[in-house]
This record gives structure tokens, sequence and C-alpha cells, in this order.
């Protein structure tokens, strides 16, 4: 009787995994590009130099960029873009990994194939600590 309810246990778990990872397959990015270059990050009065950016668009409009440098900032919003025929993303943003307290925009420039990033420009604010966060990047 036991052993049957632990093999219940099991076979619902391994169910539930499979439909989460159904889920998470469905919410494939649109583009998911990476770029090296030159830039700076300004967080408040610390500024540092920015040396890649990390940016995954998802089909659903939501959009994850991470801004390596000496740390790494993870930064969340929305995305869209202005014109079908345009190389620039619009960025709406709206938090971070672990809060909703970033307000600001920016505009991802893509290069001429719109695979690969050629540049990037953020305009954020810290609502808690009311920091502005800039950041300017150049794909090289």
């Amino acid at each position: 009787m036991r052993f049957q309810m632990v093999f219940r246990l099991a076979c619902a778990a391994l169910c539930m995994s499979i439909a989460v990872g159904i889920a998470t397959a469905q919410d494939s990015p649109s583009l998911v590009a990476s770029a090296k270059g030159e830039g700076k990050i300004k967080i408040g009065k610390e500024e540092f130099k920015l040396d890649a950016v990390v940016v995954k668009l998802f089909q659903d409009g939501k959009a994850e960029l991470q801004l390596i440098t000496d740390i790494t900032v993870f930064i969340e919003g929305t995305w869209s873009r202005p014109h079908d025929d345009d190389k620039s993303i619009d960025l709406k943003i709206t938090g971070s990994v672990t809060a909703r307290n970033l307000s600001g925009g920016g505009k991802i420039l893509l290069t001429d194939d719109r695979k690969s990033i050629a540049g990037l420009k953020l305009q954020v604010l810290n609502k808690t600590s009311r920091r502005n966060i800039t950041a300017d990047f150049v794909a090289r």
C-alpha cells in the first residue's frame, strides 16, 4: 500500500515537471543575442566599463537584459518594434530579476541582418534608491 502511494506521488511529480517543461518551451525567445564591445554604465555616481550585453526578447513581449561589467546587472521589461522594417527595438524597463523597482526605457540597435546587437542605450530610475542608471554600449 505504501509503495503504491509513493509510486503515485512520483508519477504525479513527473507529470507536473513535464507540463512545466512544455509550458516553458512555448515561451521561447524571439531573439537571443549577445555582443562584446565598449560602453559604460552609470549607477548613481558610480561609473563602470560595460564589456558585453546579452538580450533575450520573448514572443509575448517580455525582455531580459544582462549588462556585463565588473558586476552583472539584470534588467527586465517589455519590448516593441516601432516599424517592421526598423533595425531598432524600443524597451520599457519595469524591474530587475529580484524586484519591480526600476522605471525607464531604452533602445536596442540591431545589425543590418537584425540578428545581432549593434548598440544599446538605457535610461532607468531605481525607484527605491532614487538613483539613475544609464547605459551606453556599442558592439565591436
